[in-house]
């Protein structure tokens, strides 16, 4: 019958018991709970680092926008002075030739 008897925690109890239940309680792991925050600490990290990019895209793309409509405007400016410059140039040669020709 001795053989049959569990010493646990100064509780004895009867091997042959039908209930072979154990219990087991677990403390808590401060390991694992720093590496957790670590890693939420990193996750958020990631995150802010993403939405920064995310922000400096959108900047490069309205800079972008505007260098486009910088370059349209400057075509336009061009192709205004070019007219100009070749209608003072008609009427230069024109009034040249009337002074030229009249005389």
């Amino acid at each position: 019958m001795l053989s049959k008897l569990l010493t646990a925690r100064g509780k004895t109890t009867s091997i042959g018991s039908p209930s072979r239940r154990v219990f087991v309680t677990a403390t808590s792991r401060p390991l694992q709970d720093k590496k957790d925050k670590l890693t939420a600490e990193a996750c958020q990290s990631v995150t802010e680092a993403a939405e920064s990019v995310k922000e400096g895209a959108r900047s490069v793309k309205k800079a972008a926008e505007s260098v486009r409509a910088v370059t349209n405007m400057s075509k336009e400016v061009t192709k205004i002075i070019s007219e100009t410059a070749e209608t003072i140039t008609d009427k230069a040669a024109s009034i040249i030739k009337e002074k030229v020709v009249g005389k």
